[in-house]
């Protein structure tokens, strides 16, 4: 069952912005940013840690919003194309996380290696 949480986004201070945060426990570590035709995939961890301190020194960075509008959560998103400054509505984010833990709780993430071996084997579903 993928948890699909839209939400109206400020990006790189234009908004707002329809996007949508999705979570499916066939990979129970991710989190997936659907935003203007691209997704970023990037860890459950890293968003749950982001809602209260700065988390991530890669393409994606997550932090709390400190700075006058702290329903948000902050995101940088870099690609080699540029990069981009998202705030996130507060509330969705942890509703999608309360709801992710639910269907996993943290440490409780599996894999079904076979289900992965038939993927790898025969590519993705169309």
């Amino acid at each position: 069952m993928e948890l699909i949480y839209p939400a109206d986004a400020v990006v790189n201070g234009r908004g707002p912005v329809p996007v949508a945060l999705l979570y499916d426990p066939a990979d129970p570590w991710a989190v997936t940013l659907l935003i203007a035709g691209h997704e970023w995939l990037f860890a459950r961890e890293l968003l749950a840690t982001g809602l209260s301190e700065p988390a991530g020194d890669g393409d994606v960075v997550v932090r709390p919003d400190t700075g006058g509008t702290f329903g948000h959560v902050l995101l940088t998103l870099t690609a080699p194309a540029g990069c981009a400054d998202v705030a996130l509505p507060r509330g969705t984010v942890e509703s999608l996380l309360d709801a992710a833990e639910a269907l996993v709780p943290r440490g409780c993430e599996g894999i079904d290696w076979d289900r992965e071996w038939a993927r790898l084997a025969n590519g993705p579903a169309a």
